[in-house]
């Protein structure tokens, strides 16, 4: 009878480590995946003038519509997009930019730019880390000014 309290505490512990170690929650091919917060900090850190790390554009984009947020706090953080930002496509390019879209549901469209124009329209947005470089306001169809924030994707190996 001893022996099922500590296998559960054992089993208890092993799975809180475990889910330690992978920081976002990564879809295996994110150059993120099973990497804590320190070791993407320490990777981010080396490369760039990185001062945090936050998981989920979606997370984060929603923080910023309920206000809970400032906008201006993201720039300089690395993002790590995790499996459920992938439901964001590409909906338009401007200049140099292009548009994410995610229709979260009926009253929410979560948005953010990424000034790149290599995606196709309709290419789904990849897992990954990306930094935040700045905000930047665009108009809507109905020339309604919205401010998006603004990434670039961020390398985590291989040359600077």
């Amino acid at each position: 009878m001893k022996a099922f309290p500590a296998i559960t505490l054992c089993l208890l512990l092993c799975a809180a480590n475990a889910r330690a170690a992978n920081y976002c929650d990564s879809p295996r091919w994110s150059i993120v995946h099973d990497k804590s917060y320190d070791e993407v900090m320490k990777i981010a850190t080396q490369r760039d003038k990185i001062r945090d790390a936050e998981c989920s554009f979606t997370d984060v984009i929603l923080r910023i519509q309920n206000e809970e947020a400032g906008i201006g706090r993201y720039p300089g953080i690395l993002l790590i997009a995790d499996a459920q930002d992938e439901r964001f496509v590409v909906t338009s390019r401007v200049g140099a930019y292009t548009i994410f879209s995610y229709r979260y549901n009926d009253k929410r469209l979560l948005q953010f730019a990424m000034k790149d124009h290599s995606w196709e329209e309709g290419e789904a947005f990849q897992a990954g880390a990306y930094k935040i470089t700045g905000v930047k306001e665009f108009k809507t169809i109905t020339g309604f000014p919205a401010q998006l924030l603004v990434v670039q994707t961020f390398q985590f190996y291989g040359p600077k």
